[in-house]
């Protein structure tokens, strides 16, 4: 999930991530953290070696450094961003999209969507 999360907060899009307890969110932070450096060096490694070239960063191909660099601040902008919550009203407040990325047990996703509903507005 802080894969999808970081990556949507990159494109631009606010970005909430959900987690069930502080201890949970500590360890979302280590996940974002190094993420942020996977991007960054990524990017620094565009400047030198144009097979380093990621997709998920521009549809452009051959870039500038300078438009490597704007990439670059998109990355810290996300970073800096990005929320973290366990609070279900403010996960959810304005949400156009939920995206649930828990463990793939039955009950824990039934556990989650039935709290989710009672927190998501219609739109």
């Amino acid at each position: 999930g802080s894969r999808i999360a970081f990556q949507s907060a990159y494109c631009g899009f606010e970005s909430t991530i959900l987690l069930r307890s502080e201890a949970s969110i500590e360890r979302a932070k280590a996940k974002i953290d190094v993420l942020r450096d996977i991007y960054l060096k990524t990017m620094e490694e565009m400047k030198t070696d144009k097979n380093a070239y990621c997709r998920g960063f521009s549809k452009e191909k051959d870039l500038t450094n300078d438009q490597i660099d704007e990439l670059k601040a998109r990355v810290e902008k996300a970073y800096k961003e990005i929320i973290l919550t366990t609070d279900y009203d403010e996960a959810c407040k304005d949400a156009d999209l939920i995206i649930e990325s828990i463990a793939e047990d039955p009950k824990q996703k039934t556990e989650i969507y039935q709290k989710l509903a009672k927190h998501m507005i219609e739109k």
